[in-house]
């Protein structure tokens, strides 16, 4: 049965537009004209309608359903008063009103559009898997429920055991429109056991998705800042802005205070993290020392749309002390901000604008540095003002593809420094043009031939600060050769095999990093003093990523004369979809040693140690690489493994890597995992690993436990620094997490 009524401001008709069942009386009631612009069609569906025309009384039974608007109410029987406007829902009552929240209730009595009214045993199934119940409802100007004997959790309910967690409360509201939920009396229990008690508290309804309040508070206890307390409150300033304020209480230094804050434009976004304290310096152990004085950090970050393409935007990293993040465990040093990304220990403040299209590309950018070593020295770091790169392509089809790029640098510095290599360097500028044509052509059965040519003009002005004033020095380089190879492809069932020789043969200008400035002949006092400074190359290695390059070096400084030729063997083999196997072997040769490139780079010598790559890739289980050197006794001088493992219970990666001798001279060796191993559905162990094994030295670890489900998340976890550093040494700390689903967080919407 079906009824559609017409509901205005103060009176409600019945039309009977379709029917099969029993009524109380059988001449339907005809509706009246519409007079009101505001009515809305009220429908009802029931198996049984009947109506008392004396008392103005209509009564649903069986199935019912009433809509109005987008508001839906189902239940067992309803009693309809047409005179007082009011209805009474009896037995499994729900009602939606079209925001996705449904409320239910034993019995409601209500208004007839049933936005106001009172409830027994009322229940709200919110977004997210809220749940709110109460003995009883009260509901008031359509979206302000005042609740008796409230009890809200995130969590699935199950009539065997209690919720992970609940709060319980005398008295509680849930306002729809402000979309808050606030308690009176309230008790957090955490498995049906009474945790904390707060004489009121609120938080945002789970359909809000950004509200002002109180966030999960981070506390613990350190052996280098005591017992420490952080809460976070996060205020909404706009439905593009926010900021985020943390207060951190600690027992043994001065509290400290941080301060998050983002904001979206129309044509970008920025984001910055800061803190500040005001306090003296204290070692590992919390003993303080020195003046009292303002210590803070700053780590922001933007990007804006200039146009389609083309795009401006800034890094800033700075901080007061250089040990002032890890004295307060400040994270973040190592996020990428900006274009580029800057090296452990070191921050890094740029500005730039990028514009790319199909064929041409644009860089410039300004960038500062920071030192946080204790063997930096501010005045001698570089200041990059400006550095450009600008780049177009052109396509001949069957004749190759030109690429013309131009790039300038300005390095400058407030003192003096010796770079690695004995130079001597103040400020620097350079200027480079260079045009790289190559070519590919596939020649009888299948042998694949790429030969190649590049041209490069570079210009620099050099001040090495011993008082003679600046130099000019300019070189014209260039190369050309041609790079073979022959892939063997194997196909069957069960296998593909691909296995491809590669050879490479090219001459290039000879002795370019012996150059000089004219001004200086041999004999002359000044002779050999103004070579090109080597700046952009110090730490460089020709390994299997840049074997088969013309010029191993990637940068500009450095550049690799005289005839030289490389030759290697790929292979690849996937199994099924999953399984991929692949290799990559080979070694370099040079006409003449170069004393510009050191041991490390692997072109000290005529020829070159080899180099090999393995990786096994299992899919989503297990995912092992490595990377080798080897010289000419196979003995091993680098290895670089890193694995993925996703086996059972166990998760996690790991990285091994050991170098014979490093840029400043010594060996070093280390290891960094981390994973997880799950002992149950919701149990898990966790531990993380970063050791320096050559000093025999846990730079971090990391063991601890972590329980997660549906609708919460806690870990318990023990943290040992053994990093050592100036006045900080040693530390460990205890800290625990928790996460509450439902009870508010940030987003990032």
């Amino acid at each position: 049965m079906v009824l559609r009524l017409t509901c205005l401001a103060s009176v409600a008709a019945v039309a009977i537009t379709a029917g099969n069942a029993a009524y109380a009386q059988q001449t339907p009631v005809p509706a009246p004209a519409p007079t009101s612009s505001t009515e809305e069609d009220f429908i009802l569906q029931a198996d049984n309608v009947e109506e008392d025309r004396n008392t103005s009384v209509v009564t649903a039974s069986g199935n019912v359903e009433i809509r109005v608007g987008d508001r839906v109410l189902l239940a067992d029987r309803v009693i309809y008063d047409r005179n007082a406007e009011t209805m009474r829902a009896q037995g499994h009552v729900q009602i939606s009103d079209g925001t996705e929240q449904v409320q239910f209730a034993d019995e409601i009595e209500a208004d007839e559009d049933f936005r106001n009214g009172f409830a027994t045993r009322f229940s709200a199934r919110l977004l997210n898997n809220g749940l709110m119940t109460a003995s009883s409802a009260i509901r008031t100007d359509g979206t302000r429920n005042a609740l008796e004997q409230a009890v809200y959790t995130n969590c699935p309910i199950c009539a065997k055991q209690n919720p992970t967690w609940a709060l319980r409360a005398r008295r509680a509201t849930l306002d729809q429109e402000d979309q808050m939920i606030s308690y009176q009396d309230a008790v957090l229990e955490v498995g049906g056991v009474p945790v904390i008690y707060v004489p009121w508290f609120a938080h945002p309804d789970p359909n809000s998705k950004r509200r002002s309040g109180f966030m999960t508070p981070d506390l613990g206890v350190s052996s280098r800042l005591g017992a420490f307390y952080e809460q976070p409150y996060y205020y909404v300033i706009s439905p593009s802005e926010d900021l985020t304020i943390s207060p951190v209480i600690m027992s043994n230094v001065n509290p400290l205070i941080k301060v998050d804050w983002r904001k979206r434009f129309f044509s970008g976004f920025i984001q910055a993290e800061s803190s500040f304290t005001h306090s003296p310096d204290f070692n590992s152990d919390g003993d303080k020392f020195g003046d009292d004085t303002w210590r803070s950090h700053l780590y922001a970050d933007g990007k804006f749309n200039i146009s389609q393409g083309w795009n401006w935007g800034f890094g800033i990293e700075r901080q007061t002390d250089d040990l002032y993040d890890q004295r307060y465990d400040i994270d973040g040093e190592d996020d990428p901000r900006g274009l580029v990304a800057s090296q452990p220990r070191q921050l890094l403040t740029q500005v730039y604008v990028t514009g790319q299209e199909q064929d041409f590309y644009f860089e410039t950018g300004t960038y500062l540095f920071q030192g946080l070593r204790a063997s930096d020295i501010e005045e001698q770091i570089p200041e990059v003002v400006p550095s450009l790169f600008v780049e177009k392509v052109f396509d001949f089809g069957a004749g190759g593809q030109l690429a013309t790029d131009f790039s300038a640098i300005g390095l400058f510095r407030d003192q003096q420094t010796t770079l690695p290599g004995g130079q001597i360097a103040l400020d620097t500028a350079r200027a480079t043009a260079t045009a790289d044509w190559r070519a590919q052509y596939v020649v009888g059965p299948g042998m694949v031939v790429e030969p190649f040519g590049l041209g490069r003009g570079d210009v620099y002005r050099v001040d090495d600060g011993s008082g003679s004033g600046e130099r000019d020095i300019s070189r014209v380089l260039g190369v050309a050769g041609a790079q073979v190879s022959y892939p063997l492809i194997s196909r069957n069932e069960s296998m593909d095999l691909i296995v491809e020789p590669i050879a490479m043969v090219a001459y290039g200008t000879a002795d370019a990093n012996k150059l000089l400035n004219s001004a200086a002949v041999p004999g002359d006092p000044d002779y050999g003093r103004f070579k090109i400074p080597n700046e952009d190359s110090l730490v460089f290695e020709a390994d299997e990523t840049n074997l088969f390059r013309p010029n191993a070096v990637t940068n500009y400084d450095l550049w690799e004369g005289g005839a030289r030729a490389s030759v290697g063997v790929s292979a690849t083999a996937r199994v099924g979809k999953d399984i991929e196997l692949s290799t990559l072997v080979g070694k370099r040769w040079r006409e003449d040693a170069d004393p510009a490139f050191n041991e490390l780079s692997n072109l000290s010598g005529e020829e070159s140690d080899y180099v090999a790559s393995v990786r096994a890739d299992l899919g989503t289980l297990f995912d092992i690489g490595a990377r080798f050197r080897l010289d000419d006794n196979y003995d091993v001088k680098r290895t670089d493994v890193d694995a993925r493992a996703n086996i059972w219970r166990v998760s996690g990666t790991a990285r091994y890597f050991k170098v014979t001798e490093t840029a400043a001279g010594f060996e070093d060796e280390g290891l960094v995992w981390g994973g997880q191993f799950m002992i149950d559905d919701r149990w898990s162990a966790v531990a993380s690993q970063t050791r320096n094994l050559t000093q025999k030295q846990d730079i971090r670890l990391t063991l601890g436990i972590a329980y997660r489900d549906e609708c919460s998340f806690f870990q318990i976890a023990y943290e040992r620094s053994g990093a050592r550093d100036r006045t900080l040494g040693p530390s460990e700390s205890i800290r625990f997490l928790f996460v509450l689903t439902g009870l508010g967080a940030v987003t990032d919407e």
